[in-house]
């Protein structure tokens, strides 16, 4: 079965591993825009906020380049899917213990660090708390020293790591993934595929 073609972006805030996620997302066949305005992502039909780096600096970015009012109005309008990957997740919450700093927040919730700094790396499994985007249980490479807390009507996901915590969230169209889906392989890959063509 062919899909049309599908446009999408990331938006390029400072931080993240942008080389990596346009790599799989044209693997995939995506036509792939990088912009830091919002005119640049205007023509896309989904916008990807990578995430490695500090949540401070992040949102410190966004700000100077007026892009967190850009999110606010799509995340306001439900006129695009937005997908937060790792930090690009964090943002979309109110607040983080990582520099006590303020997100987006687009989504109730804390953004808290594992006891003893220490980081949660290598492969995990996300296991499916409703809906049917991720099946079951399945595993995915994840790389963070912080964690998200929030209410479990808009967890996907949770997964284990000290504490059971969310790796997969939705409100609105806008998506987050705790864990790195263009470094998962072939699961990584079927879960961007769908989340670009979710209506």
């Amino acid at each position: 079965m062919k899909f049309p073609l599908k446009k999408v972006g990331i938006l390029d805030y400072g931080v993240g591993n942008i080389a990596s996620l346009k790599g799989a997302l044209e693997k995939l066949g995506f036509q792939v825009s990088i912009g830091k305005t919002e005119s640049s992502l205007s023509k896309v039909d989904t916008i990807f906020l990578p995430g490695v780096g500090c949540f401070s600096y992040a949102m410190e970015n966004l700000r100077h380049l007026k892009m967190d009012k850009f999110l606010r109005n799509r995340f306001d309008a439900q006129d695009i899917n937005v997908i937060g990957i790792c930090l690009g997740m964090q943002i979309l919450f109110d607040y983080s213990e990582e520099g006590n700093t303020d997100g987006l927040g687009l989504i109730p919730g804390q953004v808290k660090r594992f006891t003893d700094k220490e980081c949660h790396v290598g492969w995990n499994i996300a296991t499916a708390t409703q809906g049917t985007i991720i099946c079951g249980k399945s595993g995915f490479y994840f790389n963070h020293s912080y964690y998200v807390d929030c209410a479990p009507d808009v967890t996907l996901a949770t997964s284990k790591y000290q504490c059971e915590f969310p790796v997969m969230v939705k409100k609105n169209k806008f998506y987050g993934v705790q864990f790195h889906p263009e470094k998962s392989q072939n699961i990584g890959a079927h879960l961007i595929n769908t989340l670009v063509r979710e209506d």
